[in-house]
């Protein structure tokens, strides 16, 4: 019986490339120069963002503190006199104080909780893994640990980016 033709595959002259690119659906999976790219890709587009991080860190750092910065007032209130003015900033500065305890105890808490679940979760995690690939009664521990570690990696990464995050709030 033959098989039906999809234009891709009536074309003669549809290229070669074209079809190592769809071997994948085979199982016959190929690098082309674009996945050979991929890895640098991922790279520079991953410093342009830790760059452009840095560069609004800085410009959110250059924020003053102070009440008399703005000088117009909020809608429906007065202007500030100077002597309200070191009174208020008194009273933001220790506003912003109680913040940053807050956020620095909420931070605390959250790491030790998810300190405690990577700990747990990793080696369930990798021996699931080789156990659920095992080939011909082989465990694959190959297959789990790098599933494990790429876990930890990401857990980290999602920690450091959270308390970056909150450094950059308060």
């Amino acid at each position: 019986r033959a098989r039906p033709q999809t234009p891709l595959a009536s074309t003669s002259a549809a290229p070669s490339r074209l079809m190592d690119d769809f071997a994948c659906v085979n199982g016959n999976i190929t690098a082309s120069d674009a996945s050979e790219a991929a890895p640098a890709l991922i790279i520079v587009t991953g410093l342009i963002g830790i760059a452009f991080s840095v560069f609004l860190l800085k410009l959110v750092s250059s924020i003053a503190l102070d009440v008399a910065s703005n000088n117009e007032p909020l809608v429906g209130s007065e202007p500030i006199n100077g002597a309200d003015v070191a009174e208020q900033n008194a009273r933001l500065l220790e506003l912003y104080a109680a913040i940053t305890t807050g956020a620095n105890a909420f931070l605390r808490s959250e790491y030790k909780l998810c300190g405690i679940f990577i700990v747990l979760a990793f080696p369930a995690m990798s021996v699931l893994i080789a156990w659920g690939d095992k080939e011909d009664g082989k465990w694959e521990w190959k297959n789990g640990w790098l599933s494990g570690v790429s876990f930890v990696v990401g857990a980290i990464t999602s920690i450091v980016c959270g308390y970056i995050g909150m450094r950059v709030a308060v």
